[in-house]
């Protein structure tokens, strides 16, 4: 019986005609290489992103707040330097042994530090720059200091001149050197963090649209197979879908993480900016009472000016701590300032030898200063409040990375995403098998 004949005979009994189940096979194994590619680059970009990020989470939580801390402590350092030298001139024509021993620990400290900040930045050409030229006025600035302590142990009255030359060095170019690398530094750790826990857009859109293409492959399949389900594209979708969720639930999780690291690094630099703020406040109420009037009317103001405005400051660093024992710190941060203020107002009353005894002691007693000791505890809450909120910004970086698998995070999506190509090549293949 001829094919007409028998449409013939089917159309007059008013049965359909027979037609194959499975339609045109390429289109089967378009379906086929369109559900494995989808599949595999779903896997690719997540590994990719989620790899990404944990890298950068890692790197912020050690390589770049290393650099920060690093400059923080150049800082610090060259602005103790600059305290201790002032507060030894005051004490009279021999400084005391343990301030040379400190100067010295200072200059020793401010050189590595240098050293290793130079090798962090490495290919940022601007933060270079700044710490070549403060590494060539450290030298200069040890010279001075030394030549102001020699003089001063020979009674000379030059003493105060080369002691003024290394502060105005100090705060006219050094610091704004240092600080212009650490605003830098801090950018760039904030950034990081940022980046850290920022969503990973384009993985979402690549699964999203992935899952999408596995849905549109699983429906022509069905309409083409007359089964409901293929267990193969089913298998490759919910591949799809776990990187999607482990993007998504990864960007929440790791922002709360960076949420708590912003919070502690913030108190790391409030306390780093507060150790800088007050050797800076000691060397203005020292050279108030080394200069002895004589700096009144210089450009810029006075050193009184100075330092009034320096303890100003902080005092508000000090109400600015938060957590366990941020009390105790604004109380050690307002017996210092009361200590100054009082040898600011003997200085400014002539009493030039009462604020010397009264800020930092006498040659036989040195313990007879209220700034010493007041200083000393300000100082160590300091150092305590930088060393626990360093350990929790490390601990919550650390959990940041976490989030995203660690180190294994782009072998692990390449392997859900494989997984996700096989199931879809042998879903599809099952179709494929009853061509053959």
């Amino acid at each position: 019986m001829t094919m007409a004949a028998t449409a013939q005979t089917q159309a007059e009994s008013g049965a359909a005609p027979p037609r194959r189940r499975m339609g045109n096979p390429a289109r089967l194994w378009s379906m086929l290489l369109a559900g494995v590619l989808v599949v595999l680059l779903a896997g690719s970009v997540a590994g990719v992103g989620l790899s990404g990020r944990s890298s950068t989470a890692e790197h912020t939580g050690q390589a770049t707040e290393q650099l920060y801390q690093d400059v923080q402590e150049l800082s610090y350092a060259l602005a103790d330097a600059n305290a201790t030298a002032a507060n030894a001139l005051l004490i009279g024509p021999v400084a005391p042994k343990v301030d040379t021993d400190r100067f010295g620990s200072d200059i020793t400290l401010v050189e590595q530090r240098l050293s290793d900040a130079s090798q962090r930045v490495t290919g940022d050409a601007t933060a270079s720059s700044q710490l070549d030229d403060l590494a060539v006025r450290v030298p200069q600035y040890s010279q001075w200091i030394g030549e102001a302590l020699a003089n001063n142990r020979f009674g000379f009255p030059v003493a105060g001149a080369y002691l003024r030359l290394a502060s105005q060095m100090y705060t006219g170019q050094m610091l704004g050197e240092v600080q212009a690398v650490i605003a830098e530094e801090q950018a760039a750790t904030q950034d990081g963090m940022s980046s850290a826990s920022s969503p990973d857009w384009l993985t979402i859109v690549v699964c999203v649209l992935a899952f999408i293409a596995l849905a549109v492959v699983g429906r022509m399949l069905a309409r083409a197979s007359k089964r409901r389900l293929n267990l193969g594209v089913l298998g490759a979708a919910l591949a799809v879908l776990a990187l999607l969720l482990w993007t998504c639930v990864a960007a929440v999780g790791s922002s709360s993480a960076v949420d708590d690291a912003h919070t502690d690094f913030s108190q790391v630099m409030l306390a780093q900016n507060g150790n800088s703020e007050l050797s800076l406040a000691e060397t203005y109420v020292a050279l108030q009472q080394i200069d002895r009037g004589e700096d009144v009317g210089q450009v810029g103001g006075d050193d009184q000016q100075h330092a009034v405005k320096v303890l100003a400051d902080l005092t508000e660093i000090g109400k600015g701590f938060t957590g366990k024992g941020s009390g105790a710190v604004s109380a050690d941060v307002h017996k210092l300032v009361a200590c100054a203020d009082s040898g600011i107002e003997l200085a400014a009353d002539g009493q030039y030898q009462k604020a010397i005894t009264a800020t930092v002691g006498t040659e036989q007693d040195l313990a007879s200063g209220c700034e010493t000791a007041a200083a000393k505890a300000v100082r160590d809450d300091f150092d305590n409040v930088t060393n626990a909120s360093q350990a929790r910004y490390a601990a919550d970086m650390s959990r940041a990375r976490s989030w995203y698998g660690g180190g294994a995070a782009l072998a692990l999506a390449l392997a859900v995403g494989l997984l996700g190509a096989v199931a879809a090549a042998w879903g599809l293949n099952r179709r494929l098998a009853e061509y053959r």
